[in-house]
């Protein structure tokens, strides 16, 4: 009994403590030309874990023992009176796996599902959890997470619904000691002229309201640079409030928040809780709502090399206190406790969606916050959309071989035909001595559905090529562009840059239709002159002989 309890006990302190490696929420109007109403969309939730601490399988995380009730749901966090009805039918975070690295220890997952909602609805929603592992030099443990996309189904300036960005991402990724590299975001729009940019996600404060108890004085986010110090005996109190500087007398009207009579006060509003209505003061009454967050607290102790372990692990934190006293709208917090700069060493850059990172130290951990959005044209400064992408960077100690695996681009026709199955292997080599450092593993941190792929074989005739097969049947609804991304990595955790390649599914035969015309003219002795013509395509090839003597 002890026992199962001592490995429930580390269950919940090492992958609770650790599993979380980011992700993004993206959305697409399943049809943005229609003018009907209501509006159908599809949501897109893709998030990467710790393997094998987080298991590989469908409703990822709750599958996994101890992870029972860590499902929520995508919650709308400001704006939720134009939701369009989202908040009475939210969605899940349960997402399905869809590949593994057991060399990298990472996992990606990916769920879509289909969501109605009335038409011009615009609002942010966010998914919010505290489990990334220890970040920043030093150390900090327990941190948030707070990953916000926005969505806005109000027609665009040139008629229809806007298509947002879409965002791949490889977490976590890996930086060598002391060395600047360059992480390229990947993006994507539907929308042919859109202007996508990428920028640090942020947090934005809301309208002012009536704080709800003593303690809500003087939050402050951790991304604030200055902030105003606490005084005691300058704050207020939700039934006493003390006018932050001395008030006078009042005879015939009641300051907010001084300690008056109201005799004098006929026809006038008094606010504060200490005017009664004598007098003839028409006195309001603050109402006031507890919200309770529930924390739970494990403790384990692991013995061999003897560790004592003692976290504590807040799944899902409430969303952010409100009240109906006053007409309020909430913060925007699309980031938590990894805003930049406090989260990335200094300086760390973005620029045309691409970080520039250069680690001092090695074995330190950061996450990196983005936000994509599209703008109808590249002055405008209002954008139609905002896609989350969050990921871990990690910096190694300076490795035996530090160059670089190259993935090789794909050479085949890349236009498919509906219900034709393919095939095709995907190599990438190896630039170090093979002695020093082996290819480890090709990871698929973007996949397309129902594409499968085999494991990381090494070729036969070659020692610095390793290959992956792939296999895919595009179906009926995977018609348009399906955009696949890999990363290859050494046994030192050096990666390739990121290789993305998209496939256009059609639903007619004459896939990759190319004419490549050659003639050749030969002369013999006896005048004989042979002319060969060949027309080819990918999918047959024409010879046409013709002699003449």
């Amino acid at each position: 009994m002890i026992f199962g309890l001592f490995i429930l006990f580390c269950s919940f302190t090492f992958t609770g403590a650790k599993h979380f490696n980011g992700g993004t929420i993206g959305w697409a109007p399943i049809d943005p030309y229609d003018n009907s109403t209501p509006v159908d969309i599809t949501i897109t939730q893709s998030y990467s874990w710790t393997y094998p601490y987080i298991q590989c399988a469908h409703n990822v995380p709750i599958t996994t023992s101890g992870f029972g009730s860590a499902n929520t749901n995508l919650t709308c966090v400001v704006d939720c009176s134009t939701d369009g009805g989202y908040s009475t039918k939210p969605i899940d975070i349960l997402t399905d796996c869809t590949s593994t690295s057991s060399s990298l220890k990472m996992m990606t997952t990916e769920r879509s599902k289909n969501v109605t909602l009335t038409a011009d609805a615009h609002f942010y929603i966010a998914y919010r959890g505290s489990a990334w592992v220890p970040l920043n030099d030093p150390a900090e443990k327990g941190l948030d997470w707070s990953i916000v996309t926005y969505i806005d189904l109000r027609k665009r300036s040139d008629g229809f619904i806007n298509t947002p960005p879409v965002a791949k991402f490889v977490s976590p990724q890996y930086a060598i000691v002391n060395k600047t590299i360059q992480i390229n975001i990947p993006v994507s729009d539907a929308n042919a002229g859109d202007d996508v940019r990428c920028r640090w996600s942020k947090y934005t404060t809301g309208y002012r309201r009536r704080k709800r108890f003593d303690k809500e004085e003087h939050i402050k986010h951790r991304s604030d640079i200055y902030f105003l110090s606490e005084v005691a005996s300058d704050r207020e109190f939700i039934h006493t409030r003390k006018k932050r500087q001395g008030c006078s007398t009042c005879l015939s009207s009641c300051p907010y928040g001084c300690s008056c009579g109201c005799n004098g006060c006929t026809s006038t509003t008094c606010t504060g809780t200490t005017c009664t209505d004598s007098g003839g003061c028409s006195a309001t009454v603050a109402t006031t709502t507890i919200h309770t967050t529930t924390t739970t607290t494990v403790a384990a102790t692991t013995t061999g090399a003897t560790t004592a372990i003692n976290t504590t692990t807040t799944e899902t934190p409430g969303t952010p206190k409100s009240t109906s006293t006053f007409p309020i709208r909430q913060a925007i917090d699309e980031c938590a406790d990894i805003c930049y700069p406090n989260s990335v060493p200094s300086g760390t850059t973005l620029s045309n969606c691409t970080i520039t990172f250069t680690g001092h130290k090695a074995g330190v951990w950061y996450a990196v916050a983005i936000q994509v959005e599209d703008f109808i044209s590249g002055s405008s400064m209002t954008p139609m959309s905002s896609v989350p992408v969050q990921f871990l960077i990690y910096v190694e100690p300076q490795p035996a071989c530090s160059k670089e695996p190259v993935i090789i681009p794909l050479d085949r026709c890349l236009e498919v035909q509906v219900g034709v199955s393919i095939s095709f292997n995907l190599s990438a080599m190896n630039l170090c001595n093979q002695t020093v450092a082996t290819l480890t593993d090709i990871a698929v941190p973007s996949s397309i559905t129902g594409m499968t792929h085999g494991n990381l074989t090494h070729s036969s005739t070659n020692s610095s090529i390793y290959y992956m097969k792939f296999t895919w049947t595009p179906q009926t609804n995977q018609i348009g562009s399906q955009q696949l991304c890999t990363v290859a990595y050494t046994s030192e955790n050096l990666q390739s840059e990121q290789y993305c390649v998209t496939f256009t599914v059609k639903t007619s035969s004459d896939t990759c239709v190319t004419t490549t015309t050659t003639s050749t003219s030969t002369t013999t002795t006896s005048q004989t002159t042979t002319t060969t013509e060949t027309t080819t395509t990918t999918s047959e090839t024409t010879t046409t002989t013709s002699t003449t003597t």
